[in-house]
C-alpha cells in the first residue's frame, strides 16, 4: 500500500514538474529561438557533466585479492594444525587397534 502511495506521489510531481516547464517554454517561447549558445558551449558542459558523475570503482580486483589471502590463511592453518597443534598426530588409530587385536586373535 506504502508503495502504490510513494509510485503516485512520484507520478504526480513528474506531472506537476511537466506542467512547469511547459508553462515556462509557453511564456518564453521568443526568447528560445533567437539565441546561439556560444562556441564552447559543448566543451564547458561536457566538463561540467564530467565534474558532476561520481567515478564508481570495482571492487572485483580487491574481491580476488581478499580470497587469495583467504585461500593462503586456509592452508597455512591446516598446515600449523597438523605439524604443531594436533595431538593425535602419533597416535594409533582405532582401525590399528582392531588388526592389532585380531592379529593377536588369530595368533
Amino acid at each position: 500500500m506504502v508503495k502504490k502511495f510513494e509510485s503516485l506521489e512520484k507520478k504526480e510531481m513528474e506531472t506537476r514538474n511537466q506542467d512547469r516547464l511547459e508553462k515556462f517554454i509557453l511564456e518564453n517561447r521568443d526568447e528560445f529561438g533567437n539565441n546561439n549558445p556560444p562556441g564552447n558551449h559543448m566543451e564547458k558542459f561536457l566538463r561540467k557533466l564530467n565534474a558532476k558523475i561520481k567515478h564508481y570503482i570495482s571492487i572485483v580486483p580487491y574481491l580476488i585479492k581478499v580470497a587469495t589471502v583467504t585461500v593462503m590463511i586456509f592452508i597455512a592453518s591446516v598446515v600449523v594444525w597438523n605439524n604443531f597443534i594436533r595431538k593425535d598426530r602419533n597416535a594409533i588409530s582405532l582401525r590399528d587397534k582392531i588388526s592389532l587385536e585380531i592379529y593377536r586373535l588369530l595368533d
